[in-house]
C-alpha cells in the first residue's frame, strides 16, 4: 500500500540544517524524531504513513550504519557497501512511490528529523544539497532511492533485483542521472549502460575509466537523436551500446598511442612559468618524471588533440561566472567570439543578454551545468572563469573551497570535460601566494597535469592598462606546452591611467552640480580599490571601514551607493561628516571606474547592480591578456 510521507517546510529545513552543522552526532541522535511542527503532507489526500513505519525505516538504516562503524568510525572509502543496502531499503521496503520521491521536502524530513545523525555521519559537512532536499539527485537518501529505482530489474530473481547497484561509483552514477538527465530519465537505458560497462574489458593501464565513461555518455547523447533506445529490446540495446563503448575505447586508446610519439624525455625538468609579479611555480609532474604512456589517459588525450587543426578565423571563448560581462567584453575586443556565458545570478544574465543579445547566456549554477546539453560549451578555444572573490578575502572569512560560494572545483571539472585549448582563471592576487590557499592551488596544478597543460601564474595592475582604479588582478593561464612557449604576459602601456576626477567629472556635473570641477581637481589620482558588494554581505557600499576611509580621502562617501549624482543644491564640505559633505558614487560611475563603456546597461536593483559591477574584470585588462593568448594559439 502506498502512503503519503511527511514533508518538511523549506524554511524549517534550512534552520534545522544550520543547527545540525553545529551539533555532534550524539546530539543529533537524541534529537531524532518522527514528527515536527513544520511537518506537512501533500494536499492530494490519502493514507498518511504511520510513525511506526518511520521508526522501522530508521532502525533498518541505522543497522546498516552501525555495521559500518557508526557513530565512532568515519565511513571513509567504503561508501558503496553502505549506500547499496540503504538504497535497497528505501526503494524496496520504505514504500515511497515515484510521485513522492521527486519531492525534496520529503527527503529533507527523513534526513533532518528522522535520521539526522546518519545523514551527518555519511556527509559530515551537511551541504544543503545533501540534507535540505534542494536537489534530490544529490540528497543523502533521495539519490539512493532514485539510483535503486533506475537499476531495479523487475525480471530478475529477488536476490538480483538490485544487483546493478554495486557496479558504478557515486560519481559515475552522477554522470548518468544527475548531469545527463535525458539519459538518466530512462531506467531501461540506464540498466543497459551498467550491464555493458560491467561486462566491458577496460584496459585501465591505458585509459582512465572516468574519461572513458564521459566519452561513452557523450556518444550516447548524440546517438539518441537518431536511435529510440526505449523501443529496443534489452539485448539489441546492449549491442548498440557495446558498439558505442568500443568506439570510445578505440578513440582514447588511439590518443594514447599518439602521445607516445610526442612524449617528453623522462629526465627533463618540470617547466616553470611566471608572470610579471609572481614567482616561478613548477607545474606538471613534481617527481621530475613526465607521465609515461599508459599512466595518464587524460594527459595523453589532451596532448594528442594538440596535433589537430590550429585556431582558424576568430577563436572562441566561454566565460563562466561571467557577472556583469567585463571579462567577456574584453575578450571580445581582443578578437574572441563569445560562444557562451554562464552565471548563477538572474540579474547578471539579464545584463549580459541586454548588452549582447547575440551572446548565448546560460542562467545556471556552474556546479549543475551539463555540458552535453549545451553544445556551445564544447569545442571551445578558451574557457575562462572569474572566480568569486569572497571565499578568498578576509571579509569573506577566507574559507576558500569550503565556502559554498566557491566555484573553483566546478570550473576545473568543466575544463576536464570541455577540454579547451586554454583555461583562464581570475581571482585576487593573494590566491597565488597565501599559504591558506595551498590546497586550491594544488587542485589547479592537478587539473593542469590531467589536461597535459603547463601553468603560468601572474598579476596585472589595472592602472598599468589605463583603467582608473588601483586594483591588482591575479590570473592563472593553462595551455599546452607548445602554446605556452609562445605565451607572454601583457606589459604596461606606459601611459598614465585617468584619474578619478577625470573619469567622473562629466557625470558629476550632469545634473548641474556647481562644484563638480572643484571636486574633480581634488580627485587627481586613480580611484582606490573597489570592494564590497559580495553575495550575502548586505547592502551596496564601498566596503569595510578601512576602504571607506580611503574613499573619503579622495572626496567620496563610501557608506552607501547613490541613486543619482549630486544636484545643483549639493554642497561639497571636506570638513563635515563624510555622509553629509561628500558625494556618493552611483552604480554607473563605479562601472566607469571598472572600465566598462558608457552604454553598458546594468540590470537589477541597486544592490544587485553594484554587486555585478564591483566584482568585474576591467575589459581593457581582459583585452590585453586575450590578445596575448590569441598570439600563443596562432
Amino acid at each position: 500500500m502506498a502512503y503519503l510521507f511527511p514533508r518538511l517546510l523549506p524554511a524549517a529545513a534550512a534552520e534545522l540544517a544550520d543547527t545540525a552543522r553545529r551539533s555532534t552526532l550524539e546530539e543529533l541522535r537524541v534529537r531524532a524524531d518522527y514528527s515536527h511542527p513544520a511537518l506537512f503532507y501533500a494536499a492530494t489526500g490519502g493514507m498518511r504513513l504511520p510513525q511506526t513505519r518511520l521508526r522501522e525505516i530508521r532502525e533498518a538504516i541505522l543497522g546498516v550504519a552501525t555495521d559500518h562503524g557508526f557513530p565512532h568510525t568515519p565511513l571513509g572509502r567504503s561508501v558503496s557497501s553502505f549506500d547499496v543496502p540503504v538504497a535497497e531499503i528505501l526503494h524496496r521496503d520504505a514504500g515511497i512511490i515515484p510521485a513522492e520521491a521527486v519531492v525534496g521536502d520529503l527527503w529533507a524530513f527523513l534526513s533532518l528529523i528522522v535520521m539526522p545523525d546518519v545523514a551527518a555521519w555519511r556527509f559530515p559537512k551537511l551541504h544543503p544539497e545533501r540534507v535540505q532536499g534542494v536537489d534530490v539527485t544529490r540528497h543523502v537518501f533521495g539519490r539512493l532511492w532514485w539510483r535503486a529505482h533506475l537499476v531495479h530489474d523487475h525480471d530478475a530473481p529477488r536476490e538480483d533485483l538490485y544487483a546493478l547497484l554495486a557496479v558504478l561509483s557515486e560519481s559515475a552514477f552522477d554522470q548518468i542521472y544527475g548531469r545527463r538527465v535525458s539519459l538518466g530519465a530512462s531506467p531501461h537505458l540506464v540498466r543497459s549502460i551498467i550491464r555493458v560497462w560491467e561486462a566491458a574489458d577496460i584496459p585501465t593501464t591505458e585509459v582512465s575509466e572516468r574519461n572513458l565513461l564521459r566519452d561513452f555518455l557523450m556518444r550516447l547523447m548524440r546517438l539518441r537523436a537518431f536511435v529510440s533506445f526505449e523501443s529496443l529490446e534489452a539485448e539489441d540495446l546492449d549491442d548498440e551500446l557495446r558498439a558505442a563503448l568500443a568506439e570510445s575505447l578505440h578513440t582514447l586508446t588511439r590518443a594514447a598511442d599518439a602521445e607516445a610519439d610526442d612524449e617528453v624525455p623522462p629526465n627533463s625538468p618540470a617547466p616553470t612559468t611566471a608572470g610579471p609579479d609572481s614567482e616561478a611555480i613548477p607545474v606538471g609532474p613534481t617527481t621530475g618524471e613526465h607521465d609515461r604512456a599508459g599512466e595518464n589517459a587524460e594527459h595523453r588525450e589532451a596532448i594528442a588533440a594538440l596535433g589537430g587543426p590550429r585556431v582558424r578565423q576568430a577563436p572562441t571563448a566561454v566565460d563562466v561566472c561571467a557577472g556583469v560581462g567585463g571579462q567577456a567584453l574584453g575578450l571580445e575586443q581582443a578578437g574572441f567570439t563569445i560562444q557562451a556565458t554562464v552565471d548563477i545570478d538572474a540579474d547578471s544574465c539579464a545584463t549580459l543578454h541586454h548588452n549582447r543579445p547575440d551572446w548565448h547566456v546560460i542562467h545556471e549554477d556552474i556546479r549543475r551545468v551539463d555540458t552535453t546539453e549545451h553544445s556551445r560549451l564544447n569545442a571551445v578555444d578558451l574557457l575562462c572563469c572569474g572566480l568569486p572573490r569572497s571565499p578568498y578575502t578576509m571579509a569573506g572569512l577566507q574559507q576558500a573551497m569550503s565556502d559554498p560560494r566557491d566555484a573553483l572545483e566546478a570550473a576545473l571539472e568543466m575544463a576536464l570535460v570541455v577540454r579547451p585549448r586554454v583555461l583562464l582563471l581570475e581571482n585576487i592576487p593573494t590566491f597565488q601566494t597565501d599559504a591558506r590557499f595551498g590546497e586550491p592551488r594544488k587542485r589547479i596544478q592537478h587539473a593542469a597535469q590531467a589536461l597535459g597543460y603547463e601553468l603560468a601564474w601572474g598579476s596585472l595592475q589595472a592602472t598599468d592598462f589605463e583603467t582608473p582604479q588601483n586594483r591588482v588582478h591575479g590570473f592563472v593561464v593553462a595551455m599546452a606546452p607548445r602554446d605556452m612557449r609562445r605565451f607572454s604576459w601583457p606589459t604596461p602601456t606606459g601611459r598614465p591611467a585617468p584619474s578619478l576626477g577625470q573619469t567622473l567629472l562629466k557625470s558629476m556635473a550632469a545634473r548641474g552640480w556647481p562644484q563638480a570641477a572643484q571636486w574633480a581637481a581634488r580627485a587627481e589620482a586613480p580611484a582606490p580599490l573597489i570592494v564590497g558588494g559580495a553575495t550575502g554581505r548586505g547592502g551596496a557600499d564601498l566596503g569595510p571601514s578601512r576602504a571607506k576611509a580611503q574613499w573619503a580621502r579622495v572626496g567620496v562617501y563610501g557608506g552607501s551607493i547613490g541613486d543619482d549624482v549630486p544636484g545643483p543644491d549639493f554642497r561639497l564640505d571636506l570638513d563635515a561628516e563624510p555622509r553629509h559633505g561628500l558625494p556618493r558614487l552611483t552604480v554607473e560611475q563605479v562601472a566607469l571606474l571598472q572600465g566598462l563603456p558608457d552604454e553598458w546597461t546594468i540590470r537589477g536593483k541597486k544592490t544587485s547592480a553594484y554587486r555585478q559591477v564591483s566584482q568585474a574584470v576591467p575589459p581593457r585588462l581582459a583585452r590585453e591578456l586575450g590578445q596575448r593568448i590569441i598570439a600563443a594559439l596562432d
